[in-house]
């Protein structure tokens, strides 16, 4: 198991801009829903449109990654290590609580959020 901290200070920026873009991106998602009507749930999936736009902007960080490799990005990475480019901002995200249910003070509603915007 990898025992590295993840230096804030090297990804403050980077952090910033994803919880900053997911939430705009949503809000712009909510305003097509709002001309466009609700989308239709997808054949065999029991997720919202909501739900899925999360799923679908999570996905794009779906990565294996090597632990030799883990190592070197945190030191030299702008970036933080994808799983926590969709687990914070999210879990930041009140929207995301609400479409997805998540209780209060659980992994991805903690009761104290990072909000920038």
């Amino acid at each position: 198991m990898l025992s590295i901290t993840l230096n804030g200070i090297n990804t403050q920026g980077e952090n910033i801009a994803d919880n900053g873009g997911i939430k705009e991106a949503y809000l712009a998602y909510n305003k097509w829903v709002e001309r466009n009507g609700e989308e239709p749930y997808l054949p065999g999936l029991k997720y919202s449109g909501r739900q899925m736009f999360w799923v679908s902007a999570a996905s794009i960080w779906c990565s294996k990654t090597r632990t030799e490799e883990l190592q070197q990005l945190i030191v030299t990475d702008e970036h933080a290590p994808d799983k926590y480019r969709v687990i914070v901002p999210m879990s930041n995200m009140e929207y995301f609580a609400r479409d997805f249910k998540c209780s209060v003070g659980s992994k991805m509603n903690p009761a104290k959020k990072c909000q920038i915007w």
